[in-house]
Order: structure tokens, then C-alpha cells, then sequence
């Protein structure tokens, strides 16, 4: 069962340009197979051995290019040996030796230790010296002569530009593609920062709001204590109660604030307000249901977050998947926040404004920053994100401060 599975998974892994290559390697190797069924000679028996073997090479000489180019030398240099021991007799060309300048581009393109590339280079232009088209044929007597001569410089020089050229060529993508994992960490890092610095900038209205009831509340309890105790009991105890509050949600942010937030601060949204963004999106175009609570017992940086989340899910579905996709969101408020936004149309129409590419990296760190979590997948038809942020942080956090 566990092998059914292993194979699936490897199949599923094949790329169709690599199943094709796959399909024409089966191709010769069929051809050499038959030459060995029709005349029955050991050399013919090994090619066709040494062929099927080609095969499975193809399927994953791009995915494990250390193995591909490892079996592609391996069998070559045994093809060299059968065919050597024919000599002078010609027993033919093979096109199982273009498999030398794949295994000089697919350790170039997909290895990052330089020094294995370079290394396959080198044994492929050495290789040169034993391979086949090295040899001449004699116009007389019809029999292969190995001559070092003007043609045979000509064919080093040939092989070696080919083998150079494809060692250069997979170098510039690979660079190519290192470049771009490096701009990718750069934006997702930059996402980060930007995240850091909202969550300093929403900081401020935490604590204005809490900080202004604690201040009232001493205020009252001064004046109370002097005229009735039981009042003053009450006002201290809902100080302690926002003071709770405060610091649970002031803990749920400290870990992720790394620079200092800006004192030109934006009010930040709440549930309260997430009908009107709703509606907002439906007039845009949006086909949106939505399954909410009937209440919002939320701490703030909770609904801040939540508020961003259902913002970005419908931003991705409006500029990926367009007008007339239908959107599903459901928030359940239990011991965590659960909200799951799902998008699908059928026939997407796609914005030409292009996204940053930063934004469900810039909410899902916000989610991680409250001790949550964000996964979310999908393609152009349909999109699915889910998230899930605890809600008795504060009381967690207010004993760990």
C-alpha cells in the first residue's frame, strides 16, 4: 500500500516535459531491443540493456539532477566500453550521447555547489577523447581508424563548444533564478516590516481607549473613597479589569514589534464595521454570503485583524478571479476567532491591476503576531483561506507579564 503511494507521488512529481523525453527515450530504446531479439549478439543484448536503463533517467533529470547525471556518465562511459571492444568494426552511432550535454545542463541549472558542475564539465570534455564520433570511417577498407588530425581538433573543438555553451547557458537561469528567490525573501521580508509597523501604528488605539477608562475609573474611585467604599471596590476592580485587558492585548503585539511605530497614527476598524465592507464589495462586483455572529465579544487587535483578513480574502478573489465570484465567509467566535473566506467562479476574469504580492504574507503574520495561525491555497477558479486567532490571549498574556 505504502509502495502504491510512494509511486503516485512519484508520478504525480514527473513533469510533462520530462514524461515526453521519457516517452522518446522508450522510443530507442524499443529500437535497440529489437536489434538484440533479431540478432542476438552480446554487444546488441547489453545496448538494449544499457537503453532501457536510459529511461527512468529522463523522468527525473531535471527534479534529481545529481542522480540523472550520475546514470547518464555511468551508462555512457559502459556504452564506450562495449562499443570500443567492437573496434575496428563500426557498430554505429547513438543518440544516447546527447544525454552528456544534459547532464552538464542539469547539474549547472539546479545544483547550488558550483563545484559539481564544473566537475560533470570537466568529465564530459574529457569524455570527448572516448567518444564515438571521434572515430573515422576508411574509405577502403570501411573500418574505424582513430587519427589525431585537423577533423579530429574540429570535432574536440564542437563537442566542447556544445558542452561549454550548455554549462553557460543553464549557469545564466540558474543565476536567474537565485536572483529571484533573493527579491522574493526581499518582498517577504519588506511585508513583514510594513506588517510590523501597522501593528505599532494600531498599538496606539489599544491603549488610548483602555488607558482613558483606567484613568476615569481612578478618577472616580478617588472621589468614592472618601463617600463609599462599595463604589470605590467597584472602580477598582474595573481598573483591574482593563488594566487586564490592555496588557493582554499590548502582549499579543510586543513580540512582533521590532522598530518604533509612528505618532501619526490611523483609527483602526472594528467588526462593528465589517457590513459596510461587505457591501462594499458586493457593489464591486462580488457575489458575497456571509454566516456572522450576532455579537462582537472580540478583544481589539483580534477584530484588527480579522477586519484586515476578510479585507485581503476579498481583495485576492475581486483581483484574481473577478466580477460575479461567488465568496462564502463564516467568523465563529468560540475560545478563537475562526474565520473561513472560500472564493470560486467557474470563468475567472482576472483584474489587469497587478497585485504587490505581499498581502496574505502581510496577514498572516499579523496572525502569527496574536498567537494564531493563516493557511490559505488555491488558483484562478477557487481560493480557500482559513484562520484562526485564540482569543483568551489576554488572560494568557496578562500572567506571563
Amino acid at each position: 500500500m505504502s509502495f502504491s503511494r510512494t509511486a503516485r507521488a512519484f508520478l504525480s512529481s514527473v513533469r510533462l516535459g520530462d514524461a515526453l523525453l521519457a516517452g522518446v527515450a522508450g522510443l530507442v530504446a524499443a529500437f535497440y531491443c529489437a536489434l538484440a531479439f533479431s540478432s542476438a549478439g552480446t554487444v546488441e543484448i547489453l545496448q538494449a540493456l544499457l537503453s532501457l536503463l536510459f529511461i527512468p533517467l529522463f523522468l527525473v533529470w531535471r527534479s534529481r539532477p545529481i542522480v540523472s547525471a550520475t546514470g547518464f556518465l555511468v551508462l555512457l562511459l559502459a556504452w564506450a566500453v562495449i562499443w570500443m571492444s567492437q573496434l575496428p568494426t563500426n557498430s554505429g552511432l547513438t543518440p544516447w550521447a546527447l544525454t552528456a550535454p544534459m547532464a552538464v545542463y542539469t547539474t549547472s541549472r539546479y545544483i547550488n555547489h558550483r563545484l559539481l558542475p564544473r566537475a560533470v564539465l570537466l568529465i564530459t570534455a574529457l569524455g570527448t577523447f572516448i567518444s564515438p564520433f571521434m572515430w573515422r570511417i576508411d574509405a577502403e577498407s570501411y573500418l574505424l581508424r582513430y587519427e589525431v588530425d585537423t577533423p579530429f581538433l574540429a570535432m574536440v573543438v564542437a563537442h566542447w563548444t556544445v558542452l561549454g555553451s550548455t554549462y553557460f547557458i543553464a549557469a545564466r537561469y540558474f543565476d536567474r533564478d537565485r536572483q529571484r528567490e533573493v527579491l522574493a525573501r526581499e518582498r517577504f521580508h519588506q511585508a513583514q516590516e510594513e506588517e510590523r509597523l501597522l501593528i505599532a501604528r494600531e498599538l496606539h488605539d489599544v491603549l488610548a481607549h483602555s488607558l482613558t477608562l483606567i484613568k476615569v475609573q481612578a478618577n472616580a474611585g478617588i472621589v468614592a473613597a472618601t463617600a463609599d467604599s462599595g463604589a470605590a471596590e467597584e472602580a477598582l476592580l474595573s481598573i483591574r479589569d482593563n488594566a487586564d485587558t490592555a496588557l493582554g492585548e499590548v502582549r499579543g503585539i510586543v513580540a512582533a514589534l521590532r522598530s518604533p511605530g509612528s505618532t501619526a497614527l490611523e483609527p483602526a476598524q472594528q467588526l462593528e464595521h465589517i457590513e459596510g465592507i461587505l457591501e462594499g464589495f458586493r457593489a464591486a462586483g462580488l457575489k458575497v454570503d456571509a454566516n456572522l455572529p450576532p455579537e462582537y465579544a472580540v478583544p481589539s487587535l483580534v477584530q484588527m485583524a480579522l477586519v484586515r483578513i476578510i479585507t485581503e480574502g476579498l481583495t485576492n478573489a475581486l483581483r484574481h478571479q473577478g466580477v460575479g465570484t461567488r465568496v462564502f465567509v463564516e467568523l465563529v467566535l468560540d475560545d478563537a476567532a475562526t474565520l473561513t473566506l472560500t472564493s470560486t467562479n467557474p470563468h475567472p476574469t482576472p483584474s489587469n491591476v497587478a497585485g504587490s504580492g505581499v498581502g496574505l504574507v502581510g496577514v498572516a503574520e499579523r496572525a502569527r503576531s496574536l498567537g494564531g495561525r493563516l493557511d490559505y491555497s488555491g488558483d484562478a477558479h477557487s481560493f480557500s483561506l482559513h484562520a484562526q486567532i485564540p482569543m483568551k490571549e489576554t488572560k494568557d498574556a496578562t500572567q506571563q507579564l
